[in-house]
C-alpha cells in the first residue's frame, strides 16, 4: 500500500470520526443558544398567558375598541349625580362573553355605578318590582336608586339584525349594548326629556329607520303635527322638525310657525332642492336672514368630496359645542346640498354660528344641467351646509338649526357611526337646544368588515402610489442592483 492510499484511508477515518467534533463548532453553539432562547421565549409566553387567564387580565387590541368603553360613556359615568345599579339578567353560567366584557367595565369609572348579576330563573319576580316588561335572557335592567326610576333593556333591542335577501332570513350583523345602556342611564337620570314634533302634511320625507332608532335610544320623544288642522303648537313641544316639504305651506301655517318661533321656539330645518321654490316655507328662512339657492352645490376641490362624486360633499367642520365631538374625528358627508348664504338685510340681533361650510371652489349647478363642470354664470361658493342662529326675543330666545343636504340623515350615513358623524351633530343639536346633557351616541359593534372612507383626493393619491410610484420604485431598485453587480 503506497503513501497515497494510506493518506486516503486516514482521511476517511478522520471524516468518520468528525461528527463528534460538530458539537463543539461555533455554528452548533450559536444554534444551541438560539434554540434555548426560543424555548425560553415560548415558555414565558405560555406562562404569561396562563397567568393573565388565571387573573382575568385582558387588553383590548381591537382597532375599534369593541371591548372598551368609549370616551362618551366614560364622561357620562363620571358625571353622574345619582346612584345607579345595572343588573345583568342572565342564567348563571350562561352570560354572553361579548356582553359581559362591556358590562363588567361600567363600575370602573366613578363610585355612582354598581353592577350586579340576577338570574331570572332563580329570581323570576325581581324585575317586576321596577318595570312591567317581560324579562328575556341576557337582558339588562338599569335602576336609579335615588329616585326609583328604572329602564329595561331588552336583548332583542341590543342585537342589530338585517334581512339576508338570499335566504330571506334575518341575520345578526352587530350589537349595541353600550349605546342601549347609556340611553337607559340617561333615561333614569333625566327628568325632562326632549319632545320633538315633526311637521307633516306637505309631502315631507319620512325619517330613516336608523334615525328613528337613534332618537328612541337617545330618549327623544318624536311626535307628528299637521299644522293645517292644529289650533296651536302643543305646549310640550321643545323643537319643531321640518323634513324637506315638497309642497308649500299655507300663509296661515307659515304664520303659526313664525309666531311660535318669535315667542322663543326652537326649530330644525332639513332642506332639499325644493326649498327655494316654496314661497311661504322658504319665507320662514328668509325672515331670519337666510337665502336658499336653486340647484345643487358641486365641489371643485377633490379634497372636499368623496367617491369621485363632486355632489357628495365633505364640508369643513367648524368648532362649536355641536360639532366638537365630531370635528377631526369622523367624516361628515353631505350629499345633494342646497346652497345657503346670508342675506344682506339680516337683522343685527341674529347671531349665526357656522357649523359646516363648503370650500371657496364650490359652485351651484342647475338640476337640469347636462354637465357638472363649472361654467360662466354658475354661482360661486362658499355656502353654508349647516348652521345655527339665535335671537333674543320677549319670550326668551329663538333657536334655529339648518342642514341643507338632502341625504344628510339617510340610513347608510346614520347607520354607519364608525365613520360618519352626522348622527352626532343631529343629536347634539337637540341636546343643546333643550339644554340637556349631550345625548351619548357611541358606535355599535359591527360583526361585518369595516369600510374605509376616503375623500376623492386621498383615493387618487393612494391609487397613484400603488399603480405608479411603487412599481417604479421596484423597477428602479432592480436596475440599480443589476448595474452595480455588473460593475463588480
Amino acid at each position: 500500500m503506497d503513501n497515497k492510499e494510506r493518506g486516503k484511508k486516514k482521511g476517511e477515518k478522520k471524516e468518520r470520526g468528525s461528527w463528534k467534533d460538530s458539537f463543539t463548532t461555533r455554528k452548533f453553539r450559536g444554534g444551541a443558544y438560539a434554540t434555548v432562547l426560543s424555548v425560553i421565549a415560548v415558555a414565558l409566553v405560555i406562562a404569561v398567558n396562563m397567568l393573565a387567564s388565571k387573573l382575568d387580565i385582558r387588553f383590548d387590541m381591537t382597532e375599534d375598541g369593541r371591548y372598551s368603553l368609549h370616551d362618551e360613556t366614560i364622561g357620562l359615568l363620571e358625571g353622574l349625580k345619582d346612584d345607579i345599579t345595572i343588573y345583568y339578567l342572565a342564567v348563571t353560567g350562561q352570560e354572553l362573553q361579548e356582553f359581559d366584557r362591556i358590562f363588567s367595565k361600567y363600575d370602573d369609572y366613578g363610585s355612582r355605578v354598581t353592577i350586579a348579576y340576577k338570574d331570572p330563573v332563580l329570581h323570576p319576580k325581581f324585575a317586576a318590582q321596577y318595570v312591567d316588561d317581560s324579562v328575556k335572557q341576557n337582558s339588562f335592567l338599569v335602576v336609579n336608586e335615588s329616585s326609583g326610576k328604572a329602564k329595561y333593556v331588552d336583548y332583542s333591542d341590543i342585537l342589530i339584525q338585517e334581512l339576508n335577501y338570499n335566504t330571506w332570513q334575518f341575520v345578526t350583523t352587530g350589537y349595541d349594548l353600550e349605546g342601549r345602556l347609556d340611553a337607559a342611564i340617561q333615561y333614569v337620570t333625566n327628568e325632562d326629556l326632549p319632545v320633538v314634533y315633526r311637521v307633516t302634511g306637505h309631502g315631507e320625507s319620512s325619517l330613516a329607520s336608523a334615525l328613528s332608532d337613534l332618537l328612541e335610544r337617545s330618549n327623544v320623544t318624536l311626535n307628528e303635527i299637521q299644522l293645517i288642522s292644529a289650533a296651536r303648537i302643543p305646549e310640550d313641544c321643545d323643537i319643531l322638525l321640518f323634513c324637506q316639504p315638497q309642497s308649500d305651506y299655507t300663509e296661515e301655517e307659515a304664520a303659526m310657525v313664525r309666531g311660535w318661533l318669535e315667542q322663543g321656539g326652537y326649530g330644525i330645518f332639513l332642506l332639499d332642492y325644493m326649498t327655494p321654490l316654496l314661497k311661504n316655507y322658504n319665507g320662514l328662512l328668509q325672515y331670519y336672514g337666510l337665502e336658499t339657492h336653486e340647484g345643487v352645490v358641486i365641489e371643485g376641490s377633490s379634497d372636499y368630496y368623496m367617491n369621485q362624486r363632486p355632489y357628495m360633499l365633505l364640508p369643513t367642520v367648524y368648532s362649536s359645542d355641536i360639532t366638537d365631538s365630531v370635528r377631526k374625528k369622523k367624516y361628515v358627508v353631505t350629499p345633494w346640498v342646497t346652497g345657503v348664504t346670508l342675506r344682506d338685510d339680516q337683522r343685527d340681533s341674529i347671531s349665526v354660528t357656522k357649523l359646516l361650510y363648503t370650500s371657496d371652489n364650490s359652485y351651484i349647478k342647475a338640476l337640469d344641467s347636462d354637465t357638472l363642470e363649472k361654467r360662466e354664470g354658475d354661482k360661486e361658493g362658499p355656502f353654508y351646509v349647516g348652521l345655527t342662529l339665535s335671537e333674543t326675543v320677549s319670550g326668551g330666545e329663538t333657536k334655529i338649526a339648518v342642514y341643507s343636504a338632502r341625504d344628510f340623515l339617510i340610513n347608510d350615513i346614520v347607520g354607519n357611526t364608525y365613520d360618519y358623524g352626522n348622527d352626532d351633530i343631529f343629536l347634539n343639536t337637540i341636546s343643546r337646544f333643550t339644554e340637556q346633557e349631550s345625548a351619548v351616541a357611541v358606535p355599535t359593534v359591527s360583526l361585518e368588515q369595516e369600510r374605509v372612507v376616503l375623500s376623492s383626493a386621498e383615493a387618487n393619491r393612494i391609487a397613484v402610489l400603488v399603480a405608479v410610484v411603487l412599481p417604479l420604485a421596484i423597477i428602479g431598485t432592480g436596475v440599480f442592483v443589476v448595474v452595480r453587480r455588473r460593475k463588480k
